[in-house]
């Protein structure tokens, strides 16, 4: 290679080439990636001239996106709200469906009053960080059964300490009957996007680059785990507590039915903005 690298002009046509062989919608991507190749925050404060090394990096970059691994693993930082949060193959990434699984947990009347909260299946600790900063008088617990993940949201959690410090993190499964058993009964609201998916049902490259323990819900119909999360969400709310929860489209009528067996009330279906039902929402 020369020792003058890729012009703007040039990267950018290069790489568009690149995801038009492997079928990728480039978008905003790679702007992301011309700066993640230059160590620039914004790409307003990019070079218009990369150097040959940042070239090569820039090149193997496109590379491996191309091969479908999500942009999210390339760039080692992932978006949720207001946070930037650490990202990496141990951990499930975001996504914008989570995001208004927050919003609409927040919704109810008493919601905003809660004094304690749960994350179930945390993960990142995107939900966790998002409660404690939404609700500022409340304290914030969260589970994850993945040593892995937990490694990940730690350090999530370092990068916003004073939020931090109203998070208690515990290294369980959420099923277990025996979870903050001080608290149990007393949660005002608990918040979860538990691994749901049903086997057999992921065809996009990237989402398969996601942990295994974090999609799959197990059992045959992938309800295994939300319904262990609905159980336990019960058993740690008190009166009027509210779940809400992620889940896949298919089972949305049977999590509310379940959810109705085992004592919650006004158990219903909420759509995500694409019009699906994706979150189920029930006050005990």
């Amino acid at each position: 290679m020369n020792e003058v690298g890729f012009s703007r002009q040039q990267a950018f046509s290069w790489a568009r080439g690149r995801y038009a062989e492997a079928g990728i919608e480039p978008a905003r991507e790679i702007m992301a990636l011309y700066c993640a190749a230059c160590e620039a925050k914004e790409f307003l404060f990019a070079p218009q001239v990369l150097s040959a090394t940042q070239t090569e990096v820039f090149r193997d970059l496109v590379s491996q996106r191309c091969t479908h691994q999500p942009l999210q693993h390339l760039l080692k930082e992932m978006h949720f709200g207001a946070f930037r949060l650490v990202s990496s193959p141990d951990v499930f990434i975001v996504r914008p469906e989570t995001e208004y699984l927050v919003e609409l947990a927040l919704r109810p009347q008493g919601a905003r009053k809660a004094k304690l909260a749960a994350d179930l299946c945390a993960g990142s600790g995107a939900i966790a960080l998002t409660l404690a900063r939404e609700l500022p008088s409340a304290e914030v617990f969260m589970v994850e059964i993945s040593k892995k993940a937990l490694a990940v949201a730690q350090k999530n959690l370092e990068r916003y300490s004073d939020l931090a410090r109203r998070i208690t993190v515990s290294y369980a499964d959420v099923a277990n009957p025996q979870l903050w058993e001080g608290e149990a009964g007393a949660f005002d609201l608990v918040v979860s996007n538990p691994p749901y998916v049903p086997p057999g049902t992921i065809t996009q490259p990237e989402a398969l680059k996601d942990p295994p323990l974090a999609l799959w819900g197990g059992g045959a119909d992938g309800l295994q785990i939300p319904k262990q999360t609905v159980k336990q969400a019960f058993r740690l709310l008190g009166q009027d507590g509210i779940l809400a929860m992620e889940h896949d489209p298919t089972q949305g009528e049977k999590l509310c039915a379940y959810a109705g067996q085992i004592g919650f009330r006004q158990a219903r279906t909420h759509p995500d903005l694409n019009g699906r039902p994706r979150y189920l929402l029930a006050r005990k």
